[in-house]
């Protein structure tokens, strides 16, 4: 019986699409829904700015990935990646561990905008809501890789007609726009670069999320063309997305507020009428579980990844022979969700996922300058972007990363 299990492998049944709508769902669901307001306590009207520039280090790192992701379609793709490049089971096993460290800090955080989007409807104690929306959302990532992400794909869906419905209910001024671009892009009066970059290494967290594909290359139809349209597309969707909201919401709401509130899309509605800030408040209820169930399966992808290099106990291998899914690795992963969401604030979790997924970008980075450097050779691959671009990811990641560094001592 044992062994009958052990040959149960994951299912293939993934598509383009299906793989587009897990990444946008992953990022959207804690970098707008949540962050929007804390990334403004920092970098107040350049919030719009600090979203950029934390698009833009994430682009190039996704661009490694779209090339690594079809190359080694296997789960725990960072583990694969790292030790094919450096042929270093230790530094992979430090990369997988990393992995999954940040997909409890990134699940436990958006499990905590849940919890402020559900007092506008009623007050439930904390810990309380935590334990049951995840005992659910760990049910359905059991249930199937298949009906996990057409969950995911739905909800995506509605994710985005949400923050569309918050511009478009906005209504913000063009004129108003055109007249405050500078403050919001370039410069503004009280704030410095060291503020910006502190808004940006928090803005990154909110594209946690586009790696997360990778994991589940393993499950695509074809891997060789869905991985890097998906990853790709996720990203600069979830991009545009990003600032559109950034911009309105520090057109709408005065700084102070935008900073301090839990729930800053409903803040943004409620001066347009009280029914808005309950529609928005119930849509980014089930956004924000979206990207919970997103880093549940991430991080049991991982898991299992590892217990198959025997990274980890080899009991995580294991699939359940009628749903095909990691069954002991999920309820492991979301144990630790659970146990960080009722014991860490919400910022204090998502500076320490920036800090973690920075350094394994890095690695995933490096790996894909060296394997490009092994196909095309000493002379060659300085006239490659398959090089330049992976290296100056790596490069502009550790900057940042010493730059967080240094600020925060």
């Amino acid at each position: 019986m044992k062994n009958e299990q052990e040959n149960v492998g994951l299912k293939k049944q993934l598509g383009t699409v299906q793989i587009l709508l897990y990444g946008v769902g992953t990022m959207l669901g804690a970098g707008i829904y949540v962050l929007v307001g804390k990334v403004a306590g920092y970098a107040g009207s350049l919030a719009p700015l600090s979203f950029l520039i934390a698009g833009v280090l994430a682009g190039l790192t996704a661009y490694s990935y779209s090339l690594l992701a079809p190359r080694f379609p296997k789960s725990g793709g960072e583990i694969v990646y790292v030790n094919n490049a450096f042929n270093s089971k230790r530094l992979a096993t430090l990369v997988g561990w990393g992995v999954i460290f940040t997909g409890f800090i990134s699940a436990a955080a958006i499990l905590k905008g849940f919890v402020g989007y559900l007092d506008v409807f009623i007050e439930i104690p904390d810990p309380l809501v935590i334990i049951i929306s995840m005992t659910l959302l760990c049910i359905v990532a059991i249930w199937g890789i298949g009906e996990s992400l057409n969950v995911i794909g739905l909800i995506t869906l509605i994710e985005v007609g949400g923050l569309i419905f918050v511009i478009f209910i906005a209504d913000i001024d063009l004129d108003q726009f055109k007249s405050k671009f500078s403050q919001m892009f370039i410069s503004a009066p009280g704030y410095d670069v060291l503020a910006v970059f502190q808004g940006a290494f928090l803005a990154f967290y909110a594209f946690v999320g586009f790696e997360d594909l990778a994991n589940v290359a393993e499950e695509a139809k074809n891997p060789k063309k869905s991985m890097p349209v998906a990853i790709m597309a996720s990203l600069f969707i979830a991009l545009f997305l990003y600032i559109a909201i950034a911009i309105v919401a520090v057109l709408s709401l005065p700084l102070d507020v935008l900073s301090s509130t839990n729930a800053p899309l409903a803040d943004i509605l409620a001066n347009k009428g009280q029914q808005y800030a309950q529609i928005i408040s119930l849509i980014s209820l089930v956004a924000v579980l979206n990207g919970v169930l997103a880093q549940v399966i991430m991080g049991s992808r991982v898991l299992y990844g590892l217990a198959g290099q025997n990274s980890a106990p080899k009991l995580f291998h294991q699939v359940h022979k009628r749903f095909q899914t990691p069954l002991l690795a999920t309820i492991v992963i979301s144990i630790g969700i659970v146990v960080l969401a009722i014991l860490v604030p919400i910022v204090q979790l998502a500076n320490t996922t920036s800090y973690v997924i920075i350094s394994v970008f890095v690695l995933v980075n490096l790996s894909q300058a060296k394997l490009a450097f092994m196909d095309y050779g000493k002379i060659k691959c300085w006239r490659n972007r398959k090089f330049i671009l992976p290296m100056l990811a790596s490069l502009l990641c550790i900057v940042f990363l010493t730059y967080k560094v240094i600020a925060v001592v």
